[in-house]
Order: structure tokens, then sequence, then C-alpha cells
């Protein structure tokens, strides 16, 4: 059980040179809850999630995952965390070898491996290299990886691209685990008829900042 919020960001912000990709940013995810986070191409969402998860620094405010810090304490962030974007597979290596070596590097047995990569309908090809995965292929190994993991905080980044309705509904799947483990979802996407069902709240980024306030899911996002 967190004794923690999953999530809770005060005034996060990331410069790359003069071009300020992300400012102004404090939101709070709650045990149990999905925040949607919508806004157009640009609009800093795949960097404030990037920033969640330890792979960009912030250059002002602050955030913590799961009560750990995500600047000075990212290993522990690593821990509870996981992050579901468009990469993330050794392509040379088949779909097995890729989930047995994230099963290996978390501490998770290979049998669990195993048995997520037939719950996303890729046991016939999982000794297959991910070279020959079509697109919504390696989205469902991506999806496996996550789940294994069994993370507190799921932050997915456009997960619904390249799926059909079968893998929109292993998404569904993962988020409503997260969320009955009491942990948080950050879920970033333009697939809003897919992605409002799931959410609680709605967050929308316009040119790096936040407007006015949080909004119901069900009012739907402008943008």
């Amino acid at each position: 059980m967190l004794t923690s919020p999953p999530v809770v960001a005060e005034g996060l912000g990331r410069r790359f040179g003069r071009v300020v990709a992300l400012r102004g940013v404090s939101l709070t995810v709650p045990a149990g809850t999905c925040l949607l986070l919508a806004g157009p191409n640009g609009a800093g969402k795949t960097t404030l999630l990037r920033i969640l998860a330890t792979a960009l620094r912030p250059t002002e405010g602050r955030a913590r995952v799961c009560g750990w810090d995500v600047v000075r304490e990212a290993s522990r962030v690593r821990e509870v965390c996981a992050y579901l974007g468009s990469g993330g597979a050794y392509t040379a290596l088949s779909g097995r070898e890729n989930l047995h070596f994230a099963a290996d590097m978390a501490g998770r047995p290979r049998a669990l491996a195993n048995r997520w990569l037939e719950r996303v309908g890729l046991g016939s090809v999982a000794d297959r290299p991910v070279a020959t995965y079509s697109l919504g292929m390696r989205r469902r190994l991506a999806l496996a990886r996550v789940g294994l993991l069994e993370p507190a905080v799921l932050l997915a980044d456009e997960p619904f691209v390249g799926l059909d309705e079968e893998g929109v509904g292993l998404v569904r799947e993962l988020v409503d685990e997260v969320r009955r483990r009491g942990g948080g979802v950050i879920l970033a996407t333009h697939d809003w008829d897919r992605a409002q069902p799931l959410g609680d709240r709605v967050l929308v980024l316009r040119d790096g900042r936040p407007q006015p306030q949080e909004r119901e899911a069900s009012a739907g996002a402008l943008w």
C-alpha cells in the first residue's frame, strides 16, 4: 500500500537551450486514479512524462513518484515506475529474449514473462526476432514488458498507436490493474475517444504550459 500519492509535481519546467518545452506544471495523481494528459503536438506531454520517468531532469520545479524525488532518488523511482512509449525493444533479439531480459533486470520470474507473452497474443511468434514484428506486435510486446513489472505508476505515451481493438483492450486492462493496486496512471494521447473512459481527470497542455485548471475527464478536452 502506497503511503504517498503516486505522482506529485510542483512548478515543473524544462528548457532546451532557449526553447521552453515545459513551464509551471503542477499536478497530483491520487492513488487509484488515471490522469489524461491532452494537448496538441509540441505541447510538452512527452517532456513531462520523460521527466517523471527520470529520463530527463527538470530545469525548474520538482516532482515525486511514490514519495521519491525524480532527481535525487531516480533509482528508487525507476523501481516503481514504468514508461510505455514507442520503443524499448532490442530488435535483434526475439520477443521472448527481450521479455526474459526485462524480467531478469526487474527480479521477476521468467515464467511470468512467458505468461505475459501469451496474454498479449505473442505466444506463437515469441521466438521470432523483433525485427520481423509489425508495429502492432511491437506495441503488444511493450505492453507485456510493462505488465510483468507490475508498476505502482504507469506513464503511457500514445499507448493506442498501432493497436487493433483487442490491443486497445489490453491497454485498458493494464490501466485498470494499476488503479486496482492503488497506483496511478498518467496517459498522454490524441485518441480521446479511447482514452476518455479510462480517465478520472484531464490536464491540457499548450505550448508547454498547463491550461487554467484540471477538469473531470467526462467534460472532454479542448485544444
